[in-house]
C-alpha cells in the first residue's frame, strides 16, 4: 500500500463503525489516510472498542465529521439515513449503503428500478457531490483482497456518480486502499446494488463493458 504521509491525504470520515466501516477504516489507515469516525450516540462500547479496532481514528460527533471530512463514507444500515441530516457536509459523500429488505425493512429512499438509492439521496441533497461505491463487495472481501497498485489480478471497486471531479477523487482513494477503480456515471449506480450485475461479483478491469465505463485507470 502507499505510505505517503497523512498530511498529504484526504481526511476520511466514517459514519458507522460496524463490520464494513471497520474494514474500510483499516484499509484507509494502512494507506496512511487520517481517520475520523462518528457513531450513533448512546453506545459506550464504541469508546472501548474503537481504539482496538481502529487505533488511528478519532471518535468525533457527527457535526464535526460533517464539517471536516474530505470524503465522508456512509457505512451504516440504509434506513438509518432517514434520521441523519447531511446538509452540513462540506466534502464528498460516498454512499456505501444497500437496501436489505430482509434485515433492514423497507428503504427510506423509496428505490425504484429507475432511481437507485444514491440518486434518491442526491435528490434530497442536490448541493452535495454524492458517489456510490464500496457497497458491492463484502467487508471480508475488502479486507482480504486489497493489493498494491499494478498487482496482477487486482479486484475492481466501482465509483458511480456524475460529478467527475468528486468521482476521480474517490477513485484515487479506492486505488490507494488496494483496488482498481472503475468510474461510472450515476445512471449505472444500480448495477452495484442488490440485484445488480456487479453486486457481490469479483470483477477485474477487463470484465467491465467498455461502453459503461467513464474512465479507466
Amino acid at each position: 500500500m502507499n505510505t505517503t504521509a497523512q498530511n498529504d491525504r484526504d481526511l476520511i470520515g466514517l459514519l458507522g463503525a460496524g463490520k464494513l466501516g471497520t474494514a474500510i477504516g483499516r484499509l484507509a489507515a494502512e494507506a496512511s489516510f487520517p481517520l475520523a469516525v462518528s457513531v450513533r450516540p448512546g453506545n459506550p462500547l464504541y469508546d472501548l472498542t474503537l481504539p482496538t479496532l481502529l487505533p488511528t481514528a478519532r471518535l468525533v460527533p457527527f457535526e464535526e465529521l460533517a464539517r471536516t471530512a474530505d470524503i465522508l463514507i456512509l457505512a451504516l444500515p440504509q434506513p438509518a439515513l432517514a434520521s441523519i441530516d447531511l446538509s452540513g457536509v462540506r466534502g464528498i459523500v460516498v454512499d456505501a449503503t444497500n437496501a436489505w429488505k430482509a434485515t433492514d425493512g423497507a428503504s427510506d429512499t423509496s428505490t425504484t428500478p429507475t432511481q437507485n438509492t444514491t440518486a434518491a439521496l442526491q435528490a434530497r441533497y442536490p448541493e452535495l457531490a454524492i458517489i456510490k461505491s464500496l457497497n458491492h463487495a463484502g467487508y471480508t472481501e475488502l479486507s482480504a483482497e486489497a493489493r498494491p497498485h499494478g498487482a496482477p489480478g487486482r479486484r475492481t471497486v466501482a465509483v458511480a456518480g456524475d460529478d467527475a471531479a468528486a468521482r476521480s477523487r474517490v477513485a484515487a482513494f479506492i486505488d490507494a486502499i488496494g483496488f482498481d477503480p472503475v468510474e461510472l456515471s450515476s445512471e449505472h449506480a444500480a448495477l452495484l446494488e442488490p440485484g445488480g450485475v456487479a453486486f457481490g461479483q469479483r470483477l477485474e478491469l477487463a470484465d467491465w463493458p467498455a461502453n459503461i465505463v467513464a474512465t479507466r485507470h
